[in-house]
């Protein structure tokens, strides 16, 4: 055997494979083929569900939004409140602290 019979029955190896490997490929597509009909229906259904879960993502959106919205104004009231404690606070330790001078400037 000879180089060129050897390149020859390489070739036709790869050529034989080749061929059925695409007729199987073929076979494969043509027995398991999706009717149209069924095709389309999942399609809607997939869009479906998409525009239910953005609707649902949205409606959470929104909610999450006045959920902080609400916390954000209680939170606000709540250090305005804490503010003025603080200086009625400060307030009444500087009074209590001018009472005690008072008393011991009379002792």
């Amino acid at each position: 055997m000879n180089r060129t019979d050897l390149t020859l029955i390489i070739v036709s190896a790869i050529v034989i494979a080749l061929v059925l490997g695409w007729s199987a490929r073929w076979l494969f597509d043509r027995l398991n083929r999706i009717p149209l009909g069924d095709e389309g229906d999942r399609v809607a259904a997939a869009e479906t569900a998409r525009d239910m879960a953005e609707a649902e993502l949205s409606r959470i959106q929104l909610e999450y939004a006045s959920e902080y919205n609400q916390l954000k104004a209680e939170m606000e009231a709540t250090m305005d409140g804490l503010r003025s404690a603080r200086q009625r606070s400060e307030a009444l330790q500087g009074e209590l602290d001018a009472m005690r001078e008072q008393a011991a400037g009379r002792v």
